[in-house]
């Protein structure tokens, strides 16, 4: 990465259209990541910690938008 970040960009898991049964999958686990603590764990792991085999971090702390997602989960993007 070169620089400061200059914009939150908020991005979405694509999943196939018109399968609720599958969105309801996703959504769960993805929900169930979030109240756990392990989508925090994972996130720091590659945004904040140094990543093989190079061992460099990107420093990238979780913006307010992804926390304030993770207290409330939502299929709604950030605004």
């Amino acid at each position: 990465m070169v620089g400061d970040s200059l914009q939150v960009e908020p991005y979405a898991c694509m999943i196939r259209k018109n399968d609720p049964k599958f969105k309801a999958l996703v959504d769960g686990v993805i929900t169930g990541m979030m109240k756990s603590g392990e989508f925090e764990k994972l996130y720091n792991k590659w945004f904040m910690q140094p990543i093989p085999p190079r061992n460099q971090s990107i420093g990238l702390p979780m913006s307010k938008e992804l926390q304030d997602n993770i207290k409330a989960p939502s299929d709604k993007p950030a605004t």
